[in-house]
């Protein structure tokens, strides 16, 4: 439950920075994509959508995303993604908690997305 909270709360924050933050405005305002963050079971996930500035989601895990983020499950999800570590998702990653599906381009586009809407890039 409290992944999924935290999915949706991630929506919120980028729905708001997408209105009050001109970088991040300025960043996703041509960007096109339908991702997932999911857990591997699939009983946990959330679509996000970028439309050329405006971002909306759809909870569950949808098919038609061209990338996900896979977590070994919402627990450790949750843990890496509310961290205070900005290392926590790489050594995620490494141990293979975090699997990407799909297109890698669009993850890394994603993860700069998060930075600039955090103020740090």
């Amino acid at each position: 439950m409290k992944f999924k909270l935290l999915l949706f709360i991630l929506l919120k924050k980028m729905q708001g920075a997408a209105k009050k933050n001109p970088a991040f405005k300025k960043f996703i305002k041509d960007k096109n994509l339908k991702m997932n963050i999911k857990t591997a079971d699939n009983k946990n996930g959330r679509q996000y959508i970028f439309n050329n500035g405006k971002i909306t989601s759809r909870s569950g895990v949808q098919e038609d995303s061209v990338m996900s983020m896979v977590w070994c499950d919402a627990e450790t999800g949750f843990k890496t993604m509310s961290s205070p570590n900005e290392e926590a998702p790489v050594a995620a990653l490494t141990e293979q908690k975090l699997v990407i599906e799909g297109k890698f381009k669009e993850f890394a586009w994603f993860s700069r997305s998060l930075d600039i809407m955090m103020g740090k890039a």
